[in-house]
C-alpha cells in the first residue's frame, strides 16, 4: 500500500524558542500565492517597497505554518526587543517552511541495481 503520510520532525527553533510547523490549510496558502500572482500580473500597479512592510509580510506568512496553539507565542516573539529574531532570518525561515511543506516526495522509490545502470528487460 502506498502511504502519502510521512511522519517527520516538525519542530524548529528560532531566537531560542521552539515551534511546531504544520501544513497550512490549502485555501489559506493559495490566497497568499494568488495575491502574489495578481500583483505580478498587474502591470499598472506601482510597487511601494518598505523594509517594515516586507518583514511584517514575512511574519504573517510564517504564522500560517505555525501550530495554532503556538501562534500567540510567535506574535510575542516577533515583538521581543531583547534577543529578537534577526531580520534576515524571517525570509530564511519563510523560505525553509515553503520548502519543507512543498518539497515533492517521490511516489515510488527507485529500485536499486547492482551497477547503477537501468536494466532493460526484453519483452
Amino acid at each position: 500500500m502506498k502511504r502519502f503520510t510521512v511522519e517527520q520532525d516538525r519542530e524548529f527553533e528560532v531566537a531560542g524558542e521552539v515551534f511546531t510547523w504544520i501544513y497550512p490549510y490549502w485555501e489559506d496558502i493559495a490566497d497568499v500565492f494568488d495575491k502574489d500572482t495578481a500583483e505580478i500580473e498587474d502591470e499598472t500597479a506601482t510597487v511601494d517597497f518598505s523594509v517594515k512592510a516586507t518583514i511584517a509580510d514575512f511574519i504573517s506568512r510564517i504564522e500560517l505554518f505555525i501550530d495554532p496553539t503556538q501562534r500567540e507565542q510567535w506574535k510575542q516573539l516577533t515583538k521581543r526587543r531583547k534577543n529578537p529574531i534577526p531580520h534576515s532570518q524571517y525570509s530564511q525561515l519563510y523560505q525553509w517552511l515553503l520548502e519543507v511543506t512543498s518539497a515533492p516526495t517521490p511516489t515510488e522509490l527507485p529500485q536499486p541495481s547492482e551497477d547503477g545502470q537501468q536494466q532493460i528487460v526484453a519483452t
